[in-house]
């Protein structure tokens, strides 16, 4: 499972992550069990949205990282299903006094809409905008 921010200047996605997931598509085909979520407004550094400037425009990723994991837990322990790979949509805070909630922070989803959905098909990995 992967959880990569798209916003992440340091580790920029289209060298890091994207490449990774195309390729154990291709090598592993339909039966790969790897799920990728792509966070819209996110980057791996979230002690940097605490910084006036930052948290207007940032949601935390470690709040997806411990969604991943707790959704690895219930696919080991309890047999459920892994959600699709798919764009999670958050949206930022506007200001660091503003509490971040359900709207900030949507869950990966179990079905995300079609639209949302990060996809293989021929050798092409088709992540939404």
């Amino acid at each position: 499972m992967f959880v990569t921010g798209r916003a992440d200047a340091i580790l920029p996605i289209n060298h890091t992550s994207r490449p990774y997931v195309g390729l154990n598509r291709r090598v592993e085909g339909k039966h790969s069990g790897l799920r990728y979520y792509e966070i819209l407004n996110a980057h791996h550094l979230d002690v940097l949205n605490g910084f006036p400037g930052i948290a207007e425009r940032y949601v935390p990723l470690h709040h997806y990282y411990f969604q991943a994991l707790d959704l690895v837990w219930e696919h080991l322990t309890e047999k459920r299903p892994l959600p699709p790979s798919q764009v999670v949509r958050t949206m930022p805070r506007g200001n660091l006094t503003t509490p971040l909630g359900e709207a900030n922070l949507p869950a990966i989803s179990p079905e995300p809409v079609p639209q949302d959905r990060i996809v293989f098909t021929g050798s092409q990995l088709r992540i939404p905008e």
